[in-house]
C-alpha cells in the first residue's frame, strides 16, 4: 500500500517532464532508475540575443542571408536573427569546417547541441547584425527534440558525477599498469602477448575518456570549462592520436554526418566507398580536394572492401598516426587549433612507445607485441564504423535545396545516419557510450553515465515522429556493416568512368 503513492509521483514526474512524449510508449522504470534531481538555471531557449552594442537592427530575408555563405562573408540564423560570423571564424575552437557548413543557414539546432545556453548568451550577441522577417515556422519534430533537450538540461545529464571519471581514469591507469607489468616482470612470450592486449584495450578506453571530454559531456557541472586543446594533450600523449586532428574533423561529422562530400569520417578513398555516389571522384569539401576513384580504388580496394575491412580495421591506428601527422605538419588547410603542446604530445607518444617497444628483447617478440596491441586497440575503429557505414549517404548539399540539405534538419539527419547497438549493461565499459549513438549524436554533451536511462526517450519520441530509430545487436551491425559493403563492392565491379562520364555530360 505504501509503494502505490510512490508510484504515482514517479509517474506524475515523469508526464511533467516529457509532455513532448507519448507516456504510453515511455519505458517508465529504465527512465525512473537513477533520475537526480533537477539542477538550477535558467531556461533560455526563447530569450532572444541582445546585440551587445546599441544599434538598429536590419530585417534580413532568409534569401538574403542565404548570398552570405562563404568563409569570408559568413552569416548565420539563431532564433530568427541573424549573426555575421565571417572575422570569428578563424578563432572557433571547433573549427573552422563547422561553421562554415551552415553559412548563409540556419544553425540553431546545432549552435544549441554544440554549447549550453549560457556560452551562447554571452558569446553570440557580438555578431547580431538583424533579424529574419520570413522565417518559417519550426516543425512539431524539432519542437519536441528541442523541448526533451531542454529537460535533460533541466534535470542536470549534460553533467556527471565528478566520481564517475575518476573511477574511469584509475581503471583504465590500472589496466595500463598491468600491461607494463606483465611486459617488465616476466619473460614468457604469452604473457607479453597479453601485455599487448591490455595495452590495446588501455588505448581503446582511454580514448573514450577524451571523446567525452571533446564533447564537454565530462563536466560536472555547467559552466566548467574543460580546456580540450590542452587537458587533449594528455589524449595525445597516451594514444597518438593528435587531439587537434581529432577536434577538426569529429565535429564537423557530428554536423553533417554521412554527407558524401562534407563528413570526414566517411571520405575513405581509395580503400573504402560506402556509396555508389562516391564512384564519380568527388570533390570534398572537407579535404578541400578531389577524392579520386582511381585505378587502385577501382581493382584493389572497392571491389573486396568487404572482405578487406577487418584487416583494414586491425592496422586503422598507423593510419591515424600518418593522420595526425600530416595534420601537425599542415598550416594552411583550412583547419585550425594546432598547438605546440599537441605536437609536443605527440612527439612524446612516440619516444615512450618506441622506448618501451625497445625493452623487448627479440624483434620476434617486439613485431607481434606491435601488431597486437594495434589490431585490439583496432576494435574502437569497429565500433566507430559501425555506428555510420550502414546508413544512408546523403547526397552533396549543392544539389539539395535548403531544407533538405544534409539530410533534413539536424535531429533527422542524426537519427537517420546513425546505429545504435543493443548490448547489456555489464557491456557499457566496452562500448564507451557508442552504443548510445543516436542519443550522442541528438545531444553530444549528454553525459556517458546518463545514455542508458534515456535512450527509450529517443526510440519514444522516434516512433512518435515515423524516424527510423534503429538498434542492433553487435553481431547484427557487423553484418550489416558487411553487406553495406559488399552490395557497394558489386556495383564497382559494373562500374565504368566512360559510362558515368557520359551519363553526367552536358549538351
Amino acid at each position: 500500500a505504501n509503494r502505490q503513492p510512490q508510484q504515482r509521483r514517479k509517474q506524475g514526474h515523469i508526464n511533467k517532464m516529457s509532455p513532448c512524449v507519448p507516456n504510453e510508449s515511455l519505458e517508465i522504470d529504465s527512465f525512473v532508475h537513477g533520475v537526480e534531481a533537477p539542477a538550477t538555471g535558467r531556461n533560455s531557449t526563447t530569450k532572444p540575443l541582445l546585440p551587445r552594442k546599441e544599434r538598429s537592427l536590419q530585417s534580413y530575408t532568409t534569401a538574403q542571408v542565404a548570398s552570405h555563405n562563404t568563409k569570408g562573408d559568413a552569416w548565420l540564423i539563431y532564433k530568427n536573427q541573424v549573426l555575421d560570423v565571417s572575422k570569428w571564424i578563424a578563432s572557433h575552437p571547433g573549427g573552422e569546417q563547422t561553421i562554415i557548413r551552415f553559412a548563409g543557414m540556419d544553425a540553431t539546432n546545432e549552435l544549441r547541441a554544440f554549447h549550453d545556453d549560457w556560452v551562447l548568451e554571452t558569446k553570440l550577441p557580438h555578431f547580431v547584425i538583424g533579424t529574419v522577417s520570413d522565417a518559417p515556422e519550426t516543425t512539431e519534430l524539432v519542437r519536441d527534440f528541442r523541448e526533451l533537450g531542454e529537460q535533460f538540461d533541466k534535470l542536470g545529464y549534460f553533467h556527471v558525477s565528478p566520481w564517475f571519471y575518476v573511477r574511469k581514469v584509475v581503471v583504465v591507469f590500472c589496466i595500463f599498469v598491468c600491461a607494463l607489468g606483465l611486459l617488465f616482470k616476466t619473460e614468457s612470450f604469452m604473457a607479453h602477448m597479453a601485455s599487448a592486449v591490455l595495452m590495446g584495450i588501455f588505448w581503446q578506453q582511454f580514448a573514450f575518456v577524451g571523446h567525452d571530454c571533446g564533447h564537454m559531456s565530462a563536466r560536472t557541472h555547467a559552466r566548467d570549462n574543460i580546456d580540450v586543446r590542452n587537458l587533449g594533450a594528455l589524449v595525445t600523449f597516451f594514444n597518438g592520436i593528435s587531439v587537434s586532428w581529432w577536434n577538426a574533423t569529429h565535429n564537423v561529422h557530428h554536423a553533417v554526418p554521412n554527407t558524401v562530400d562534407c563528413d570526414p569520417d566517411i571520405a575513405h578513398l581509395p580503400v573504402f566507398a560506402l556509396d555508389k555516389k562516391m564512384f564519380g571522384s568527388l570533390f570534398n569539401k572537407y579535404h578541400g580536394r578531389v577524392m579520386p576513384f582511381d585505378w587502385p580504388a577501382r581493382n584493389i580496394f572497392v571491389p573486396y572492401q568487404h572482405l578487406w575491412y577487418y584487416p583494414i580495421m586491425c592496422v586503422a591506428k598507423f593510419n591515424l598516426y600518418i593522420q595526425s601527422v600530416l595534420f601537425l605538419l599542415t598550416s594552411n588547410d583550412g583547419h585550425g587549433g594546432r598547438t605546440k603542446l599537441d605536437n609536443a604530445a605527440f612527439i612524446g607518444y612516440v619516444s615512450w612507445f618506441s622506448l618501451l617497444v625497445s625493452c623487448i628483447p627479440t624483434w620476434g617478440e617486439r613485431v607481434p607485441f606491435v601488431l597486437l596491441s594495434h589490431a585490439v586497440a583496432g576494435l574502437l575503429n569497429v565500433q566507430i564504423t559501425l555506428s555510420h557505414f550502414s546508413r544512408p549517404i546523403f547526397d552533396s548539399p549543392t544539389n539539395k535545396d535548403a531544407a533538405d540539405k544534409y539530410g533534413g534538419d539536424f535531429y533527422t539527419r542524426n537519427v537517420k545516419s546513425s546505429l545504435d547497438v543493443a548490448c547489456p549493461t555489464y557491456l557499457d565499459w566496452f562500448h564507451g557510450g557508442l552504443q548510445f549513438q543516436t542519443l550522442h549524436h541528438l545531444y553530444p554533451r549528454l553525459g556517458r553515465e546518463h545514455l542508458r536511462k534515456t535512450e527509450p526517450l529517443i526510440a519514444s519520441l522516434c516512433k512518435k515522429h515515423s524516424l527510423p530509430y534503429t538498434r542492433r545487436t553487435f553481431l547484427e551491425c557487423n553484418m550489416e556493416v558487411y553487406q553495406t559493403m559488399k552490395d557497394t563492392a558489386l556495383h564497382s565491379q559494373t562500374w565504368s568512368p566512360m559510362i558515368f562520364e557520359s551519363m553526367c555530360a552536358h549538351g
